[in-house]
């Protein structure tokens, strides 16, 4: 990892303070009120500290900087205290001084974003060994930080086990419903076998009531009245539980959603045009949901109205006018912005589309043959009672979802920065839609204090090796051999040496141009920097051994493509749409699953939608944002991984 100072008081003071530490503890003797100093006075306070340190005995210097470390955690310095703490000796603690350490240690290297140093720290044998000695508080404070830690390295199996041994140890109702929800969330990301195995236990402990729960939860979430059902034979079989005393708060709202689930949903979306194509297959997967809900006792009406050559507000009203108490799409971003220009919406709006202030979804990217689509109204009309919701202005009514890619661009830098990862080399195509994936993950990584140290853009097949070679300055090599080759006037043996900055490649490629790209980084003696590639470079299609040469790649990529729900079965197996257009296909299936769950999201901003492309959250803008699944080449199989699988970068790697 890359410990940086980031005060110059910092780096002048820590020059002075001696190398051994102290054994001994010191108490501090001023009560400090967190927020209440200048960072004038913080600064002049840790010099103060840092100099009695410098000037102290050996066995009271350690107390000097320990008290300097947490006035910073308090003042939220995390990284400056992480650098000063760096200075001490663990080793050469006493049993009470080195818990007092870990605990500022840990928790500083944790909000600084240094996640293998905190766990180092916070799985140290020799706190293990004094754990039965530890305040109750100390335990509470130091479980919390080993569940988040573990949560966010995606071990989420290792923080649910934190979590229910901290969940004993909890008095406060407030603090164990905190508990219990972050439970629910590790739950809901660990993979479906992995939960499946949990809720099999057959030991009736409290993490498989948990893991049944959420299995529950997970297979049902298609179907409103039957997961509630479900749930409530749950509370039956385990009355005592804490999710049984309160439910997870998406749980609680069931009901609610149940009664003011919309009875009537219009389908805005193009029948020709330029999007005709792109919107059939968005509509397929939308139907394929419907359909697959075979045995539902509620079912809505879908109202289909083309939006190609429609005044797209005039569209709304018809189809307001006409009873739909929810619109999904439309497509058009152009439409997108005419909706949200309105002054207010009688109904909600799914958009399918990102407003131009948004990060938005380039659809033309995925356009292909369009696919027929006959009929349009579905189903009888049923009365229909309000939604949850009780708001009138556009903001809260005017959801957007779609396919961006920068989703997944932020995701893969931050997926990076949690490996440890610091310094990266970008691989991009020279269009459009690309550079803005480039830049949001340029964005994402920045603000993890990632740096970028090439940053190289391709046209076509036939500049993949002279883009490759200039990126890792293998130029540069080979004229400084032939420099010296001119000194001494002789031949030599000559390797040409690559960059050695480069830590990771954020790679933008679809699978052609991946399967040239990756021998390419491995001739140019690049072949073991990581690669993280965006869903592009797989479109569902096995290629056998022509995938070899993508082994090793990591890419987030769509649920859909390893699912065996009944809707990808449908689609798979009745249309013969090109595989681009499965994406598509995915996107119209969790449009239907969403629709009923918007007021929960709204409401909840924590809880998450598990659909075909990834799994789903609402921001403050009413925008869904999108988390894809993981995935690997192995032998030339793309195949899912559990997040579980980040480990510490490799040094020098």
């Amino acid at each position: 990892m890359y410990k940086r100072l980031t005060r110059p008081l910092t780096i002048t003071l820590l020059a002075a303070i001696l190398a051994s530490c102290s054994n001994q503890p010191r108490q501090s003797t001023q009560l400090h009120v967190p927020g209440e100093m200048s960072q004038a006075q913080l600064e002049r306070r840790v010099g103060e500290l840092v100099q009695q340190a410098r000037e102290a005995s050996v066995s009271q210097r350690t107390g000097y900087l320990l008290e300097a470390a947490e006035l910073l955690l308090g003042e939220d310095e995390p990284e400056w205290a992480f650098n000063l703490l760096n200075s001490i000796e663990a080793d050469r603690l006493g049993d009470y001084t080195y818990l007092r350490y870990i605990q500022a240690y840990s928790e500083a290297a944790l909000a600084s974003g240094y996640y293998f140093d905190a766990r180092d720290a916070l799985f140290e044998k020799r706190l293990e060994a004094l754990w039965g000695s530890l305040a109750l508080d100390r335990q509470t404070r130091l479980l919390e930080q080993r569940a988040r830690l573990d949560s966010l390295l995606g071990d989420y199996q290792q923080s649910l086990s934190a979590r229910i041994r901290l969940g004993g140890l909890l008095a406060s109702n407030d603090e164990l419903q905190m508990n219990n929800e972050a439970i629910w969330q590790d739950l809901m990301s660990l993979p479906a076998d992995e939960l499946q195995r949990l809720a099999r236990q057959n030991e009736q402990s409290e993490l498989e009531g948990w893991a049944q729960l959420a299995l529950i939860s997970r297979n049902n979430a298609a179907n409103l009245s039957q997961q509630l059902d479900r749930v409530e034979a749950w509370r039956r079989n385990w009355p005592g539980h804490p999710a049984s005393v309160e439910l997870p708060s998406d749980l609680q709202l069931l009901r609610q959603l149940i009664d003011q689930q919309p009875r009537t949903v219009a389908l805005l979306l193009p029948q020709t045009g330029r999007l005709a194509g792109a919107a059939s297959a968005v509509r397929d997967g939308f139907l394929a949901a419907y359909y697959a809900q075979a045995e539902a006792e509620f079912k809505p009406t879908i109202i289909q109205y083309d939006s190609s050559d429609a005044d797209i507000n005039a569209l709304y009203d018809q189809a307001v006018a006409e009873g739909a108490q929810m619109i999904v799409g439309p497509l058009a971003k152009e439409h997108v912005e005419a909706l949200a220009e309105r002054p207010s919406l009688a109904v909600p709006v799914l958009a399918l589309n990102y407003r131009e202030a948004d990060a938005s979804n380039q659809t033309s990217a995925l356009l292909a043959t369009p696919l027929p689509m006959q009929g349009k109204q579905i189903s009888p009309q049923i009365p229909v009672p309000g939604m949850i919701t009780n708001q009138p202005s556009v903001s809260a009514q005017l959801y957007q979802f779609g396919l961006a890619p920068e989703d997944e661009a932020r995701q893969i830098a931050r997926h990076a920065h949690l490996q440890g990862y610091r310094r990266a080399m970008i691989i991009a195509p020279d269009i459009d839609w690309a550079e803005r994936s480039v830049e949001a993950f340029v964005d994402e990584w920045s603000s993890l204090d990632g740096l970028v140290v090439a940053d190289s853009r391709y046209i076509g097949a036939g500049d993949y090796s002279d883009v490759i070679k200039n990126a890792l300055l293998l130029d540069a090599s080979e004229q400084r051999h032939k420099a010296l080759r001119q000194i001494i006037y002789t031949n030599s043996e000559f390797e040409p040496r690559r960059r050695q900055d480069v830590e990771v490649i954020f790679l933008i490629a679809n699978p052609r141009q991946a399967r040239q790209i990756k021998p390419t980084l491995a001739f140019h003696y690049a072949g073991d920097i990581p690669v993280l590639a965006t869903s592009q470079i797989y479109d569902g299609e096995e290629n056998g051994k022509g995938d070899r040469d993508l082994n090793g790649i990591r890419f987030n990529t769509l649920p859909w493509f390893f699912s065996a729900d009944a809707e990808a079965r449908a689609i798979d197996t009745h249309t013969e749409a090109p595989a681009t257009y499965r994406r598509l296909h995915a996107m119209g299936a969790d449009a239907y699953h969403l629709y009923p769950r918007l007021p929960q999201l709204q409401k909840l901003p924590h809880t998450r939608v598990l659909g075909a492309t990834g799994s789903l959250t609402l921001n403050r803008e009413g925008r869904v944002e999108r988390e894809p699944i993981w995935a690997e080449f192995d032998d030339g199989i793309a195949r899912p991984v559990s997040s579980r699988s980040i480990e510490r970068a490799r040094p020098g790697s």
